[in-house]
């Protein structure tokens, strides 16, 4: 493309622009805690035979339970009129005993059944929300940082399968343990039983008051973990840099600012949710009093037995744990609600780049040929033109170059290659096919792609070469190990291939981060080799070599090298030169240099710099 052709290009009408996806509030109280929590359903409808069992377990352990007091209240009703033979009195004791031995087996069955089912779906939340995270684009990273969403992966989740598991076991048991213990009361005394439910409208208002403060709460605690889960792996990354500015107290204090914050609100999260459970414990409290008050009076006027009053206060008892738990149930399902309503927003967010090209083809068909057509391309409405009409064609099977000054495109054309991003307007082509029509997992296993900052994973050097093939072989581990020309430096490790490199290769230098990048990529075998500024750190030497060995490539690989350096272009066929978003000049180095445009003035300022830098 000559120089006239892109100035025409530039000339082009801007495209309108698409609506941007942006980040979608997670802050706030719930409009409604069940509402939200009904969200869940069709994870919990997988496991319903499951649950119906715990839930069976639950309601015959309960029924076990309300069973007892009748028996020991007939039992002291006997003693007391020496109605009961020496037979019946074991035979009540046995029942007691046997009572007692059936609600705790199957409340141990309850346990295992609803708890481990709770951890199912934990595990199958945590996999859904990373398989939607790994689908999400580029820009989705940009407004949630990766702290952040290490904070809906554990704290958020965390709390829902607390609700899932103990909250919706011990909900269910306090509702069938009130109902059946008023039933039972009831049959007993009906006045009595009116009597000892005057404090619970109290008990309710109570429950409602505090659970809507511990909703509100917690919300402002989860976004306050995830503020601090962010600092603290950004801090963990940036150790090196923050050694290097000698900045460990700021940020210490900065962290510490965080750490107190998280500490207030959860501060205040705990005086709420320790107010709850003594209030319960204070009406039924209050409900006992009524009990053995009134039913004195009772007694006194000869109109209730003692075996009846023993019952009676037997079943206030089983109110006990039932309303000191009400508290404890309430708060876990406030904060459940209030991570469910986070998890649903961020889970609602469809990614901007879909998959949804169904061209029937695989990596291996793919020659290598990329066009792009008239592309556009910016960030955001609000943000300027990174590309304004660019057009360009890499054969299949070429080497070319692409430079230009800093912020010219160069990387931005690598991240609309592997549709990272999807362009404003225009196309870009993969042997002839938008690359819109392929599926994403083919059209990115057609690039093999060494970026600007190389990412290693905290694993063996080996390992982090493997990620590009996982099947391959040591030899072949070996032989992309020494086309990147880092054979020789691993052999100097300690373990060898089996040495650890650290959280994002933090014991490797930049050179040998580069070039395990770099072997990783060609261990991949994909049709398109992108090299994004990948000699930037390594030495002039080792940059012959590699290049040497990117020579034998060719033709079977299209080979794509971008460099702010133009010795790095040396053995490109053509170099396409980047400026203000256009293609402003095309040709090999020969060409470029004769024209003495943009590229010229850039290879003998760079060429005057090494001179310099040489004395």
């Amino acid at each position: 493309m000559s120089a006239q052709a892109a100035e025409a290009s530039a000339k082009c009408p801007e495209p309108a622009s698409r609506p941007q996806a942006g980040r979608v509030r997670t802050s706030g109280a719930a409009r409604n805690p069940m509402r939200e929590l009904l969200w869940l359903t069709p994870y919990v409808r997988r496991y319903w035979v499951r649950l119906l069992l715990g839930a069976l377990c639950v309601v015959l352990a309960n029924l076990a339970w309300a069973l007892t007091p009748r028996v020991v209240g007939h039992t002291v009703d006997g003693v007391i009129a020496r109605t009961l033979t020496s037979s019946e009195l074991l035979w009540n004791l046995s029942a007691i005993v046997g009572l007692t031995l059936t609600g705790a087996g199957l409340t141990f069955l309850m346990r295992q059944t609803i708890i481990v089912v709770s951890r199912i779906l934990e595990y199958e939340l945590r996999n859904d929300f990373l398989h939607h995270i790994e689908r999400q684009s580029a820009r989705f990273f940009q407004l949630y940082p990766t702290g952040e969403l290490m904070a809906y992966a554990t704290n958020d989740i965390a709390s829902i399968r607390e609700f899932l598991g103990p909250a919706l076991m011990h909900g269910l048991n306090t509702l069938l343990a009130l109902g059946f213990s008023l039933t039972f009361m009831l049959t007993l005394d009906v006045p009595m039983t009116a009597f000892a439910l005057l404090p619970l409208p109290v008990a309710a208002a109570l429950t409602y008051i505090i659970g809507k403060r511990v909703h509100e709460t917690f919300t402002t605690v989860q976004e306050q973990f995830a503020e601090l889960t962010r600092h603290a792996q950004e801090s963990y990354s940036a150790l090196r840099v923050i050694r290097a500015y000698g900045a460990e107290a700021a940020e210490s204090d900065r962290f510490r600012m965080l750490s107190q914050e998280y500490f207030r609100r959860n501060l205040r999260l705990g005086r709420l949710q320790a107010f709850s459970s003594p209030a319960m414990l204070l009406v039924v409290g209050i409900v006992q009093l009524i009990v053995l008050g009134y039913g004195g009076f009772r007694l006194m006027e000869q109109t209730l037995t003692v075996g009846e009053l023993t019952q009676f206060f037997l079943y206030t008892n089983e109110l006990i744990w039932p309303f000191a738990t009400l508290g404890w149930i309430t708060n876990i399902i406030q904060r459940a609600a209030a991570s469910t309503a986070r998890l649903r927003r961020l889970r609602e967010q469809e990614p901007e780049v879909r998959s949804t090209g169904r061209l029937p083809k695989r990596p291996a068909d793919i020659r290598g040929e990329i066009e792009f057509r008239n592309v556009w391309f910016r960030y955001g409405d609000d943000r300027p033109w990174v590309l304004r009409g660019v057009s360009f064609v890499i054969p299949a099977g070429s080497t070319v170059g692409i430079t230009g000054p800093i912020g010219s495109g160069k990387s931005t054309l690598v991240a609309l290659l592997t549709r990272l991003y999807d362009v404003t307007d225009g196309q870009i082509l993969l042997d002839g096919h938008d690359i819109r029509e392929y599926p994403l997992e083919v059209l990115r296993t057609a690039f093999a792609v060494v970026p600007q900052e190389p990412f290693l994973f905290s694993m063996s050097v080996a390992e982090n070469i493997r990620f590009g093939n996982p099947e391959a072989s040591l030899e072949q581990i070996l032989d992309a190990s020494r086309r990147a020309a880092l054979h020789s430096d691993v052999e100097l490790f300690p373990q060898g291939y089996d040495t650890l490199v650290g959280e994002r290769g933090i014991t490797l230098s930049g050179g040998q981060k580069q070039r395990v990048a770099l072997a990783r990529a060609l261990l991949r075998e994909s049709p398109i080799l992108v090299l994004d500024d990948a000699f930037s750190s390594v030495d002039s030497a080792t940059e012959n070599a590699i290049r040497a060995a990117l020579r034998e490539l060719t033709p079977r690989r299209t080979v794509v090298l971008i460099a702010h350096r133009i010795a790095s272009l040396q053995g490109a066929e053509r170099i396409l030169v980047l400026h203000n978003g256009t293609v402003a000049e095309e040709g090999t180095h020969d060409e470029l240099l004769r024209r003495n445009g943009l590229y010229a003035r850039l290879f003998r300022y760079q060429s005057l710099q090494a001179e310099l830098q040489a004395l």
